[in-house]
């Protein structure tokens, strides 16, 4: 099959949007299409293939006229581009999270799958316009939505009014190769990791205090720039504190393995990238799936939407009041007393994300245009 997959995101770059993309389209080439990906041409200078660290290639297309993430006028401009620019006419399918160039690609005529990962929120008016007088959402040619989280499929049932059987949900899923650690039963000090956004919605200021009242264990924080690290690191001299700037995916797994318990505190609004928005309600954070597929012991704040995939003393531990210092210190020592009583849970995550992996997660989605045709 010939397949263009339309993204607006930065690449490489730190979002996890661009991550989950990059992946996605790595699995589609594995099963033996031909991917193009389209991209605007901003990003970080590194090499692509190689920030992600993808085998299995696919054809790259930058569009040079947009130097920067297309907003206003030029979201419009670059999702007609991006459709002149695809050879539309010789595409078996497409894919893409572009509500505009999914409504112009319904005009003509073309098949495609919608990823929605959010709500319209942050869209601009002539998006909202279509999606909610118009319909758009209900095209013959979208041949499946797909959600990530149960929570969002029904905001667009119920508020948008999108046919039930028109959205399908699959959480997102780790690329990482599978690798399920032993831990010693008497190990002194607990390697406690966090990934991702410094954003204080991520829970970055229960980290810190965490740090400061747990000697007994080591804190490891990945995220941000320099700068960020660097007034971290002075404001918060801790012996048993450590941070370090955002880590390429290609790097992640290594770094994961050091690590033996990973914690998301999340708070109750969770920010997206530049630090705005409210996602808390329909997040699936890739990076979960990462640490389930190491099989590593999970630690969360209890968001609802969570539940959808975590099963607290199943396949991780839920913290029900994430402002509570006290309930995560308490079972961070639970924890630390003896680490292999929760090999069953670090067991259960694992083989979760094995079997519900980034190949899984492709064929799954590929086989609603079987199904079309």
């Amino acid at each position: 099959m010939k397949i263009t997959y339309i993204s607006n995101s930065s690449a490489p770059s730190k979002n996890a949007s661009s991550l989950q993309t990059a992946k996605l389209c790595e699995g589609i080439s594995k099963l033996g299409n031909k991917v193009n990906l389209i991209l605007p041409d901003t990003g970080l200078k590194k090499n692509y293939f190689t920030f992600y660290n993808i085998r299995s290639r696919f054809k790259l297309t930058r569009l040079s006229f947009f130097k920067k993430f297309p907003k206003g006028i030029n979201y419009y401009l670059y999702a007609f581009y991006s459709i002149y620019k695809s050879n539309f006419n010789k595409q078996d399918l497409f894919i893409t999270r572009n509500f505009f160039a999914s409504f112009i690609l319904s005009l003509l005529n073309k098949k495609q799958i919608l990823e929605i990962h959010d709500g319209i929120e942050l869209e601009g008016k002539v998006v909202k316009f279509l999606i909610q007088h118009l319909k758009i959402l209900n095209n013959r040619n979208i041949i499946k939505i797909i959600t990530t989280t149960h929570s969002l499929k029904r905001l667009y049932v119920a508020k948008y009014k999108v046919e039930k059987d028109k959205i399908f949900v699959l959480h997102n899923a780790s690329g990482l190769k599978s690798n399920y650690s032993k831990i010693k039963k008497n190990k002194k000090k607990l390697n406690v990791g966090y990934f991702g956004s410094l954003y204080f919605s991520r829970g970055l200021d229960m980290l810190i205090k965490l740090s400061k009242n747990d000697i007994h264990n080591n804190y490891f924080i990945y995220g941000g720039d320099k700068k960020n690290i660097n007034d971290l690191k002075k404001k918060y001299n801790y012996k048993n504190l450590f941070f370090s700037e955002y880590i390429p995916y290609s790097k992640i797994q290594n770094k994961l393995k050091k690590v033996d318990v990973c914690i998301l505190p999340y708070t109750n609004l969770v920010t997206v990238s530049g630090d705005v928005g409210d996602i808390s309600k329909y997040t699936s954070p890739l990076k979960l799936f990462d640490y389930m597929k190491l099989g590593k012991l999970i630690l969360c704040s209890n968001l609802k939407v969570l539940n959808e995939v975590l099963i607290h003393k199943k396949n991780c531990i839920l913290i029900n009041n994430y402002k509570n210092e006290k309930e995560w210190l308490k079972q961070i020592f639970k924890v630390s007393r003896n680490i292999k009583k929760y090999d069953n849970i670090r067991r259960s995550a694992f083989e979760y994300a094995k079997k519900h992996d980034v190949i899984w997660r492709t064929s799954k989605l590929l086989s609603f245009y079987d199904y079309s045709k």
